[in-house]
């Protein structure tokens, strides 16, 4: 089975507030960036320059972070999150909020099951328990 490509969001994913990093956040990203390619899909890095992106997790990241985080891969795109999205991968989107017309291009694309909803008012630790669902697919 191909590895798939991982795209992430910030707000609601890595962090929980602008204050602080999600539960098992770094863990997580430091896993996925170890074993995947992991690309920014976020309204922080939409022209190719991960710069504000980086800069924005690490108000509440600690260093040893950021080194983990210049490893994702800038996307760039203007309407919807999904005009960044390689369909001809197999993918993997954490994202809290899927809108009408980023759902009917994964719709379009066969490809609605490759989000991940990210709901940490509910589940606080999702992005923890996420890391099993991604060594899944090292193994």
């Amino acid at each position: 089975m191909q590895k798939p490509n991982i795209y992430l969001d910030i707000d609601g994913v890595i962090l929980a507030n602008e204050d602080y990093l999600s539960i098992g956040a770094e863990e997580f990203i430091k896993y996925a960036v170890e074993n995947f390619d992991v690309y920014w899909l976020t309204t922080h890095c939409t022209e190719s320059d991960a710069t504000h992106a980086i800069n924005y997790v690490m108000r509440a990241g600690n260093e040893s972070l950021r080194p983990h985080l210049e490893r994702l891969i800038p996307t760039s795109w203007v309407e919807h999150k999904t005009e960044a999205i390689d369909f001809s991968k197999p993918f993997l989107w954490f994202d809290d909020d899927c809108y009408l017309g980023e759902r009917r291009d994964l719709e379009k694309n066969n490809a609605f099951n490759s989000w991940v909803e990210v709901d940490l008012r509910n589940y606080p630790d999702q992005l923890q328990r996420e890391i099993k669902l991604l060594e899944g697919f090292v193994e």
